[in-house]
């Protein structure tokens, strides 16, 4: 995948939630696929290996819809699972060591929250940057501080590789991230945590400009 495929990749990014009841990390997925997310990441921070078939069934839906599947932190999981990449934190697997066991074909992508994290994260091996919270959060217990549109302006400006604004962000924000440089939206509890999720997801990729098709409109 080349860059340029890989940034419009990240337009409308889609990740897990491990701590609502009742709606499966792969019902999440169908619906947010069903809106037209163009990446879909695999959040579980409690995972055990009785998930993996969650996992797997997740990574065929990705396929069948030609959308690219990441695993975030668990490399190996990642590379068992068939995912197409892995999300890396500033505390989990170097990213040069996530490359060498993804591959030179797979999505790498990093955790930066500060100037000063940016400044120290070997970025020549990823794809991407996720950065934030751009707005407060309560679905990331270890969120960090909130650094606005304008922290995630400077970050944006800073970086030699897309990034993509994570933290607070549903319909009626998600302009404003684009407007400040971000390539893409992750989003969580703005579609997992409401009472309609297709159409909160419905919502969501029309103001990522995205048809339910996973076209860019």
């Amino acid at each position: 995948m080349t860059p340029e495929e890989i940034r419009e990749h990240l337009r409308f990014y889609f990740i897990t939630d491990d701590s609502v009841d009742g709606f499966s990390a792969q019902d999440q997925v169908r619906v947010a696929l069903e809106a037209g997310a163009t990446l879909i990441q695999y959040r579980n921070k409690s995972f055990s290996l009785k998930d993996f078939e969650e996992v797997e069934a997740i990574c065929r839906l990705c396929r069948q819809r030609r959308v690219p599947f990441v695993v975030n932190d668990d490399v190996l999981l990642a590379r068992a699972a068939g995912a197409d990449g892995v999300h890396v934190g500033q505390d989990d697997t170097p990213p040069r060591l996530a490359r060498g066991i993804m591959g030179p074909e797979a999505i790498v992508g990093v955790s930066v929250s500060s100037m000063e994290e940016l400044e120290r994260t070997d970025l020549v091996p990823c794809d991407y940057i996720g950065t934030g919270p751009t707005f407060s959060t309560d679905t990331k217990r270890d969120a960090k501080a909130v650094h606005g549109l304008s922290g995630l302006r400077d970050i944006v400006n800073r970086s030699p590789i897309p990034a993509v604004a994570i933290g607070g962000i549903d319909p009626t924000n998600a302009l404003d991230c684009f407007a400040h440089g971000a390539a893409g939206v992750a989003v969580i509890s703005c579609i997992t945590r409401v009472e309609d999720p297709g159409s909160a997801a419905a919502a969501m990729a029309a103001a990522c400009g995205i048809t339910p098709g996973g076209e860019r409109s």
